[in-house]
């Protein structure tokens, strides 16, 4: 049976050790040795174990260092091994249940700490008639540890009930005598929440996900500034993670932002005058171009690992002179994309860019979509867009150029966007499953171009490796092994196109595709 907790707040007012007094006179209770412990909470930037329904916790003790993880709503047991440090990645971690755990809520990012506390535990057991414990019990006092000793604020204290298994009956029992004869009350909120709330956090405060409420009737011009303040703030969210290089996440989500800035400007059409879309264009298009050599290394050193499993056993130790060739010219890229994100180029981009899209919407304007309602504009782009797809997808041959798989790729990146972007204006799960299928033919479609560009990067690091010197044989022997392994899944991913594709252009795509976004004229 899983372990039941509940926890219950005590008042400003209360004194912990009264709450304890009357504990003693009602209950068998045996008291155990006070514990003090400095606890620091953890999560990723995505918030992945909140949104998870749990906490990661280092605690310190007497004992040594312990890193955990419990849920939040108190459901089943928790998960905790003794470190050495901090690790910063969870991968880090040894094999065990702790690791899987972690890697499967936070993936590859990095644990950032969030609050610490200095607590004071007071654990009790509470015994029945043949002294044997029936209910364990945790009263728990703790304050916001600022760095400066003594200054943090207390948090409300707290009283921990623990079932134990066979005594569920006694666990109810003392349940019910804390509530009506003691007066606590059920703690509303978990431990974590209140203490980020007292250092001014809210939970899962970042999301790079799309999520506007437009209202049908806006003007175009003003949910299109709505959008991209939206990315704007996704982008400049992410600046800090990435001149600091904590994780390649950070780095990923401001190129997507940047990306979908480009799309809304290049594809919500007639709202904003054109030398102003034609200037912020270009600025957002040099934002992705000093940000894409580090994501290339990035994305290299992720997929290491696969690279190396992919090829047979004896060549695999040869190719890890490619790992020491991309970790020796990462740091010197790395330095070079800080620079260009701290000139002042880069931020006068951003700065006029808020100014611009934080300025109310003129009353006239020249442009024709401007005072048109975003719905309108919304189902004109979209559909506009939807049979650039369809056009493009059905001219592909089994023998097309990479290049026309990759224009393709380009539009239904855009549609995809758009869809997001406007997803709110259209009712039912239509649009949520054409946004599905488009994922899986975009998962096809970039994978094929990664394994387009990856093939001819990866033959140029092997030239450029020869010229530097110092590579073996055997190392680019295993390099070549590797690209010709991408090229047999490039090839593979072509094959698979043609069957999504059909997938997705279904006659009952097209009927719910024309329903959605096509103007009465064009059905």
């Amino acid at each position: 049976m899983t372990t039941r907790v509940r926890e219950y707040l005590l008042s400003e007012e209360a004194d912990p050790r009264a709450i304890t007094d009357i504990l003693r006179a009602r209950l068998r209770c045996v008291e155990e040795p006070v514990q003090t412990a400095r606890r620091r909470f953890f999560d990723d930037f995505d918030w992945g174990a909140y949104l998870a329904g749990g906490a990661i916790e280092e605690r310190r003790t007497g004992t040594g260092l312990e890193l955990g993880w419990h849920d939040l709503g108190d459901e089943g047991p928790a998960l905790a091994q003794a470190v050495d440090t901090m690790p910063a990645f969870a991968r880090e971690l040894p094999p065990g249940p702790l690791r899987d755990k972690l890697v499967a809520v936070v993936g590859a990012r990095r644990l950032l700490p969030l609050v610490t506390l200095e607590s004071e535990l007071q654990p009790m057991r509470l015994l029945g008639e043949d002294d044997t414990p029936v209910v364990r019990l945790v009263i728990e006092e703790s304050r916001l540890d600022d760095g400066r000793p003594g200054s943090g604020r207390s948090l409300a204290a707290r009283l921990r009930l623990i079932s134990l298994k066979g005594h569920e009956a006694a666990f109810a029992e003392v349940d019910r005598l804390l509530q009506t004869d003691v007066g606590l009350i059920p703690a509303n909120a978990p431990l974590l929440q209140d203490a980020l709330a007292s250092v001014g956090r809210r939970p899962a405060d970042y999301s790079s996900k799309i999520d506007y409420a437009l209202d049908p009737n806006q003007r175009a011009d003003a949910a299109a500034k709505e959008i991209l303040q939206g990315l704007l703030d996704t982008l400049e969210a992410n600046i800090p993670g990435v001149r600091a290089n904590l994780d390649a996440e950070f780095l990923h989500d401001l190129r997507v932002a940047t990306r979908r800035t480009r799309c809304a400007l290049g594809q919500i059409k007639g709202v904003f005058p054109a030398d102003l879309v034609a200037h912020y264009k270009e600025g957002f298009a040099w934002v992705q171009a000093v940000t894409g050599q580090v994501r290339d290394l990035d994305v290299y050193l992720l997929g290491f690992d696969g690279y190396q499993r992919s090829l047979p056993p004896r060549l695999q130790p040869h190719l890890q002179p490619l790992r020491t060739f991309l970790l020796d010219h990462y740091d010197g890229t790395q330095e070079g994309m800080v620079r260009e994100l701290d000139s002042p180029r880069f931020s006068n981009l951003l700065k006029e860019w808020r100014v611009f899209l934080e300025a109310p919407v003129p009353e006239t304007a020249s442009e024709p979509n401007t005072r048109r309602s975003v719905k309108a504009v919304a189902d004109a782009c979209i559909w506009r867009l939807v049979r650039r797809v369809r056009r493009e997808g059905r001219a592909i041959t089994p023998d097309a150029p990479p290049e026309e798989l990759h224009e393709v790729r380009k539009s239904c990146k855009k549609l995809r966007y758009l869809m997001e972007f406007f997803q709110s204006l259209y009712a039912g799960d239509d649009i949520r499953d054409l946004i599905k299928q488009l994922k899986v033919l975009l998962d096809n479609l970039g994978g094929f171009q990664d394994l387009t560009v990856q093939s001819g990067h990866l033959t140029d690091i092997a030239r450029q490796m020869r010229e530097e010197g110092g590579v073996s044989t055997d190392s680019l022997l295993a390099m070549g092994a590797l690209i010709g392994d991408i090229y047999v899944r490039q090839e593979r991913a072509r094959e698979k196109f043609t069957e999504l594709f059909a997938a997705y252009d279904r006659k009952e795509n097209r009927r719910r595709l024309k329903a959605l976004f096509a103007s009465k004229e064009a059905r």
